[in-house]
């Protein structure tokens, strides 16, 4: 038995040395190139965290599409009819510029668990995601990253705060 405790032990280690090493650490000081190696290029879904320096945020493109974001009711990510229009508005953008990428980031409200807040914004990028493919938006100029609750727009624990910050937002990659 007390092998069985020191084996399960182990792999617990080993499980949370992997987690932890496996994610780039999220900071708005980091001003290091793309993530990967080459300009700052995203590929779809590429499993690392984007830092600020993955945004061109001194685009003209990325202000126009600050107006753009996103919001969901609690505990959901289902895209609401009063939404659509804004992921309408969005698409033509990205017909209009061929050459852009997009990386779409989820965000939740400051309630509940980080892991479950990191699920959740996930499922709400995804699902914008979803929903910009579904309007004929090639996958190849998407990516997204959940942020849970660490960066909200709103600060304050209260109804108008919590729905300010339940969202998914639009950023163009370099």
């Amino acid at each position: 038995m007390k092998n069985y405790i020191c084996l399960i032990a182990a792999a617990l280690t080993v499980t949370l040395a992997a987690c932890s090493n496996s994610h780039k650490k999220i900071d708005d000081r980091d001003t290091a190139g793309g993530l990967a190696g080459d300009g700052g290029t995203l590929p779809l879904n590429a499993g690392v965290p984007l830092t600020r320096s993955d945004l061109n945020p001194d685009s003209a493109d990325y202000s126009a599409l600050a107006q753009y974001v996103v919001h969901f009711d609690f505990d959901s990510f289902t895209i609401k009819a009063s939404e659509r229009p804004k992921l309408e508005a969005i698409a033509q953008w990205l017909g209009d510029n061929a050459d852009a990428k997009l990386v779409i980031a989820g965000h939740t409200d400051s309630r509940g668990t980080i892991q479950y807040n990191v699920a959740l914004g996930e499922r709400r990028a995804i699902a914008t995601r979803d929903y910009l493919l579904g309007l004929g938006v090639n996958a190849s100029v998407l990516t997204t990253i959940s942020y849970g609750k660490e960066r909200p727009a709103q600060h304050g624990e209260n109804e108008a705060a919590w729905a300010a910050n339940r969202r998914a937002e639009f950023g163009v990659a370099r």
